[in-house]
């Protein structure tokens, strides 16, 4: 899926909210935006398979930047995209214009309208938030 700097800075900012690390912030961005398997630790973060996620961590992790994506994921998320291994599936099976469809529903990306709207006028980008 093709979304615009603003879109990406739309849910960057989400991540710096939450103060959520860069090494956590990409895998589920990735899977967020591209249906990308965030790998093993990460899935079990969304599964809510506490001991799989902490079992196949590495670590330098923190409880701290797992309260962080915690906290991220339930405020940010699609709901449809976490929550057991079904949610998780469907997530990575289903189509770019079905996630775009969820994203845009929850305001977490532009419409492709909108993304060409704010490319037209020029509105800069805020840099700071992409990492």
């Amino acid at each position: 899926m093709n979304i615009s700097a603003y879109s990406r800075a739309n849910i960057m900012a989400t991540f710096s909210k939450w103060q959520v690390p860069q090494d956590f912030a990409d895998p589920m961005y990735n899977y967020m935006v591209f249906g990308f398997s965030p790998g093993s630790c990460f899935t079990g973060v969304l599964v809510n398979d506490w001991a799989g996620a902490i079992l196949s961590s590495h670590p330098s992790n923190t409880v701290e930047s797992f309260k962080a994506l915690t906290g991220w994921m339930f405020e940010t998320l699609p709901i449809e995209s976490y929550g057991s291994y079904k949610a998780v599936e469907f997530w990575l099976a289903i189509t770019d214009s079905e996630r775009r469809d969820y994203l845009e529903r929850d305001r977490l990306i532009h419409t492709e309208k909108e993304d060409t709207w704010l490319n037209l006028k020029g509105d800069p980008v805020n840099e700071s938030i992409l990492y």
